[in-house]
């Protein structure tokens, strides 16, 4: 669990007034608790966190919403997306998660960018289960049964008080999954929550909430640049945040964060004056035993519970060390799970040279413990259902994207998207990270102009006759990537460039060929051997901070 179980700020702050202050619909302060999730990747059941401990579950969500309502005259429970990832979405459609996140009680949520992973219609299909409003107003959707379900923003009455909510996704929807050609994002972000909340306040809001899944570096940006916002609940990087910060004309917005998977509840208690929101005081509950559980949403949950445990439970291999699956990790240094993921496809792919994986596409974010491997490890592991694509490219193009991997490692992130970095089997790349990096601007997956070729990449070698040689610029090699990476996602706009008579799409699922490897091979003990490499010799790099 974070060192921090309570994160705990007392805001004796009052937030401007948005132009004439509006009457409330009450006479008096009114105490109300704004609670929020982000991030569940679908762990809608408890679970074990990084320490062992029971933790998370929309059962226990559900249990202390009710504890923490009871004491105050109203309440919110509002998610700032990503609650649909994984196996459980791919099997299910997302019904058991937003059937039991109605049943929690939820009264609004924002799509993330995961929403989008199997397509606009598995999540269409999911919208279904929804007893909420789904709001993003800088989605533009070509769909229009997907358009009729998701509002740009709604205005909900808590004890008398109107709250004006609105949504906001990343605009970095296209480069980081697979919505498809009806579904876009607009990239003002700050015009779209201008207009906005001059919607919400025309039609008689008392407070302006904005659900943004877009991180709190946008969030930062948007508080500071449009005034009439009372509170960000933002998600997307998995921190915990509290802070205000000052926007136009003396404006102040307050932006909270509460973590991922469910590991704790955000809780936002404060007073309603015609002022807006004062006396705010921001807490983290962890969801642990402690707070009790749901008996309707647990019930509900239960046979979902069963058949998803029976399926994960079953020992495929087994590893004699830890496997590190910290997404810091992976997306900034050689990690021994990348090199297995690496390995076991080109062990699958035999006739192939090279594997490249992006660390993106490897999930989990924690240390997995020595012992059995499961199929429901792997599940979590590779969550997104890629199938493995082989790419016929040039020499000139393998080093091309070695650079393009180069440049996610940043400080400054003008290039590939951080979770970009490639885990490579088949090569030795040699970077020299004080070497300028590549850097382009982006139209969506197309790249618009390209500002540096960038310079990092030092040496490739790859191995062929028994000895490790220099890619050759006219060479041709077979390069195994996922299917996501093959359509130029993460910014990789150079395998969308590729025709596709030099793409050959193997049916072979991602986890397939893990599964097929880890039970061939184990007992496994993953390791690193130097497959990269900075120009100084040392196997690692800076960490960086990542979105997800």
């Amino acid at each position: 669990m974070k060192a921090v179980l309570l994160l705990l700020a007392v805001g004796l702050l009052t937030l401007s007034v948005y132009g004439a202050a509006s009457l409330l619909s009450h006479e008096g302060p009114r105490e109300i608790a704004i609670m929020t999730t982000a991030d569940l990747h679908g762990h809608i059941f408890p679970y074990a966190n990084d320490t062992g401990a029971s933790v998370g579950g929309i059962e226990r969500i559900a249990s202390a919403k009710d504890a923490i309502a009871a004491d105050v005259d109203g309440w919110m429970l509002l998610s700032a997306g990503d609650d649909l990832t994984g196996p459980l979405y791919a099997t299910y459609g997302g019904e058991p998660e937003l059937k039991a996140m109605s049943l929690a009680g939820y009264t609004a949520a924002c799509p993330g960018n995961h929403e989008f992973d199997y397509g606009v219609a598995h999540y269409l299909n999911a919208t279904r289960h929804a007893g909420f409003p789904l709001l993003s107003a800088n989605l533009e959707i070509g769909d229009a049964d997907l358009a009729a379900v998701i509002r740009p923003s709604t205005i909900v009455e808590v004890d008398g008080i109107r709250v004006g909510l609105f949504g906001l996704i990343t605009p970095d929807l296209a480069l980081i999954t697979n919505p498809g050609p009806n579904v876009a994002v607009d990239p003002d972000y700050v015009g779209t929550a201008r207009d906005e909340v001059k919607v919400l306040r025309d039609e008689g809001a008392d407070i302006v909430v904005t659900l943004s899944h877009m991180g709190a570096a946008c969030d930062e940006d948007l508080a500071r640049q449009v005034e009439g916002i009372d509170l960000i609940v933002g998600g997307h990087d998995h921190t915990y945040v509290c802070e205000s910060v000052d926007g136009p004309d003396g404006w102040t917005t307050l932006i909270v964060h509460d973590g991922s998977q469910g590991e704790c509840l955000g809780v936002l208690r404060c007073t309603i004056t015609d002022d807006g929101i004062e006396d705010w005081q921001w807490e983290t509950v962890p969801m642990d035993e402690s707070v009790g559980s749901d008996p309707a949403v647990r019930e509900y949950l239960a046979p979902f519970r069963e058949a998803m445990e029976k399926q994960e439970q079953e020992a495929i291999g087994e590893s004699t060390v830890p496997i590190d699956a910290v997404k810091a990790h992976l997306r900034t240094r050689e990690m021994p799970l990348g090199d297995l993921v690496a390995d076991a496809w080109l062990a699958w792919f035999d006739k192939a040279e090279v594997a490249v994986v992006n660390s993106g596409g490897i999930r989990g974010d924690r240390v997995f413990p020595a012992g059995p491997i499961t199929r429901g490890m792997l599940a979590e592991i590779f969550p997104f259902g890629n199938e493995v694509v082989v790419v016929s490219m040039n020499g000139t193009e393998v080093r091309r994207m070695f650079e393009m991997s180069a440049s996610a490692l940043g400080p400054d992130f003008e290039g590939i998207q951080e979770s970009g970095f490639l885990q490579v089997g088949g090569v030795r790349v040699v970077i020299d990270p004080a070497m300028p990096a590549y850097a382009a601007v982006y139209d969506k997956k197309a790249v618009q102009e390209v500002r540096c070729e960038g310079s990092r990449v030092q040496s490739v070698l790859v191995w062929k006759d028994g000895a490790w040689v220099p890619v050759a610029d006219e060479g041709v090699y077979t390069v195994l990537v996922n299917e996501y990476i093959a359509g130029g996602g993460d910014g990789y706009a150079l395998f969308a460039d590729i025709p596709e008579e030099r793409k050959l799409r193997t049916g072979i699922k991602v986890i397939e060929a893990v599964e097929a490897y880890v039970r061939a091979r184990s007992p496994l003990a993953p390791v690193t051997d130097g497959r990269f490499a900075t120009s100084a010799g040392s196997g690692s790099f800076s960490s960086v901070v990542v979105p997800a």
